[in-house]
């Protein structure tokens, strides 16, 4: 699914925006002039199906040239051994923490362990082990093309969660994973590093950004009037309570 001249929808849990499978994160795909980006990976077993929509909506997906990884859960991160797989040429970057935790298919670092007991993930479902080829650093520039990506630190929902701030169709546009939703909302679990207070200073992070699109890692994509969905959730936090929650 085309949402702008640059960006694609290519994979979702959600069921009106290019569903892929419930337990996939949304997969974006950014175009640029020498390699493709995609943004999460989603959970691993529909990754074919989203190189397929990618093919169907004019991308060769044959020139994504990387996939980063927001953080380590596996709706966002569990596919990245499926897309090293499925194209010849793909590389896969994370935050240091979910570098190692992916390589060695860390269930209980990455929470999949709790997530499977909760009924999140099916039974059979196992994180495959798939070691990064980069470490994404926080506020150091990752460029691709004439695209660069800022790499905000936004712990909270999980440890090593990062955000990417672009500009794309000459609008700023903010890639929030699980830190922020559309309506200002955010997720907070019962996970080892789900942490309250790191959550509100990463949307006060986001907040101050600037950014006019919001493409969050659940729910719909925001491609207009951002600042309204962000100023929902630190609106909430300047009295001192919480934002709404996702679930």
């Amino acid at each position: 699914m085309r949402l702008t001249e640059r960006i694609l929808l290519i994979g979702s849990g959600e069921p009106d925006w290019a569903p892929t499978d419930p337990i996939d994160s949304q997969v974006y795909l950014v175009e640029t002039p020498d390699g493709h980006v995609v943004v999460d990976a989603g959970a691993g077993a529909t990754v074919p199906a989203m190189v397929e929509a990618a093919r169907r909506d004019g991308v060769d997906p044959d020139r994504v040239s990387w996939v980063l990884l927001t953080h380590g859960h596996a709706d966002h991160a569990g596919g990245a051994a499926a897309w090293r797989r499925s194209l010849p040429n793909v590389r896969i970057a994370a935050a240091p923490e979910v570098t190692g935790w992916l390589a060695a298919g860390d269930e209980t670092a990455t929470s999949v362990d709790r997530a499977r007991r909760a009924g999140i993930y099916p039974p059979t479902y196992k994180l495959e082990p798939c070691e990064p080829d980069r470490e994404l650093v926080a506020e150091t520039p990752f460029a691709v093309g004439d695209v660069t990506f800022q790499v905000v630190p936004t712990p909270g929902h999980a440890v090593g969660h990062l955000s990417f701030l672009t500009v794309l169709d000459g609008v700023r546009t903010l890639f929030s994973g699980d830190a922020l939703f559309p309506q200002g909302r955010i997720l907070l679990q019962d996970t080892w590093d789900c942490d309250l207070h790191d959550a509100l200073r990463s949307v006060e992070r986001l907040a101050a950004l600037g950014a006019e699109r919001l493409l969050a890692g659940h729910l719909g994509p925001v491609l207009a009037d951002a600042p309204t969905h962000l100023a929902a959730a630190t609106a909430r936090i300047g009295r001192l309570l919480v934002p709404e929650s996702l679930a």
